[in-house]
């Protein structure tokens, strides 16, 4: 029996190490919280993230990619994941715009403390004080996910601030975070469960099976993928922490109902508003776009990406998602776009006509977008 007693020992012995490693690299030895929580000269930046520069707004530094010229297009990108996730459309659109992509509040490398306040009101905040800085009174937006979500929070505060709208795969009313990814966000806010998963999700194997939900094709996960989507959350213990952070209000219920807030404005936007999405997506269905398509008048169509789930930039749709130029071009531009006749009661609610609940074409009168 003493093998057995000398077995479990061992094993014990193993699992405090374990705990106490990834204590440490979860952060939770921490105490001063009004640190910063990440610094724009960490030695771990990838390429892409090493382009960016930095900008003061308020107590932040936000880290944004700026590049091209010409009418100006802010790109907004999901959760958990960093401006990078456009690092394959930026030159093309670049092309022809001026484009500004930031990192959110508490993903990337915006630097923020730990005791910051994450949430979607500041982040509308730090948008339209970035585009403050930059001289940009308005701007067309691609918005994916949690990005999504700030502008529909803008949607209903600041609808002068956006030209025209893609939105894709988006975090929508009290719908997230999704049933699939819920149990992976309690593991890491949990101060149990944390240091082992922050353990796990340093293994490329473990990265893999976790974002796997976010694709249709796991060949496009390459390591150079995983790796820009991975460093900014586990490269410090800080930063571990700042997404712990993070991550403990997509579960507060009062904070999920932020974008149930701004439905009363989304139904009164008019200006030009593309949904982009990935038909496969296992975390926000296609019954999202429809329920977006049918509450914001400014919709000209739905364009189902059959080749795609949560990240349709990354699995083939990316012709679809680099030329959205020709998106409100084709519409005659946002300044001269006139949308099906709205009433708007004193609430400031819009309320559609029933002959313009949409489909898959919302609007078939209007000119059909020439994706190639």
């Amino acid at each position: 029996m003493k093998w057995l007693a000398y077995s479990i020992g061992f094993a014990f012995s193993i699992a405090c190490a374990a705990l106490v490693l990834g204590a440490i690299r979860a952060g939770l030895f921490i105490q001063d919280r009004a640190k910063a929580a990440s610094g724009p000269d960490e030695s771990s930046l990838e390429p892409f993230s090493q382009s960016k520069r930095f900008l003061g707004i308020g107590d932040w530094k936000v880290a944004y990619v700026d590049q091209g010229n010409g009418d100006p297009i802010v790109l907004l990108h999901g959760c958990p994941f960093q401006g990078y996730e456009y690092s394959r459309i930026i030159p093309i659109l670049a092309r022809h715009h001026g484009v500004v992509v930031p990192d959110l509040l508490e993903l990337g490398d915006t630097v923020v403390r730990l005791d910051d306040d994450y949430r979607l009101p500041n982040e509308v905040k730090m948008v339209e004080g970035l585009m403050d800085r930059l001289g940009l009174e308005s701007a067309s937006f691609i918005c994916h996910d949690h990005g999504a979500a700030i502008c529909q929070l803008m949607m209903k505060d600041h609808p002068e601030k956006l030209r025209a709208v893609v939105l894709t795969n988006a975090e929508a009313y009290d719908l997230w975070p999704s049933a699939p990814e819920r149990l992976d966000v309690q593991l890491v806010v949990n101060p149990l469960t944390t240091p082992f998963f922050r353990l796990l999700f340093g293994s490329r194997v473990a990265q893999r099976w976790i974002y796997r939900i976010a694709v249709r094709n796991r060949a496009v996960l390459s390591n150079e993928v995983l790796a820009a989507f991975t460093r900014p959350n586990i490269s410090t213990p800080e930063r571990w922490l700042r997404l712990r952070r993070f991550l403990s209000w997509q579960l507060d219920r009062e904070h999920n109902l932020e974008t149930m807030r701004a439905v009363d404005g989304m139904r009164c936007f008019r200006h030009p508003t593309l949904i982009l999405w990935g038909q496969h997506d296992t975390n926000f269905g296609p019954v999202i776009a429809e329920r977006l398509a049918h509450d914001i008048p400014g919709t000209v169509r739905i364009e189902w990406l059959g080749n795609s789930a949560h990240l349709p930039m990354l699995c083939g749709a990316v012709i679809l998602m680099v030329e959205p130029h020709l998106f409100w071009k084709k519409f005659s531009g946002w300044h001269r776009y006139k949308p099906p006749r709205q009433t708007c009661n004193g609430r400031n609610l819009c309320i559609q006509p029933q002959s313009d609940l949409c489909g898959v074409r919302l609007y078939p009168d209007r000119p059909i977008l020439d994706f190639v």
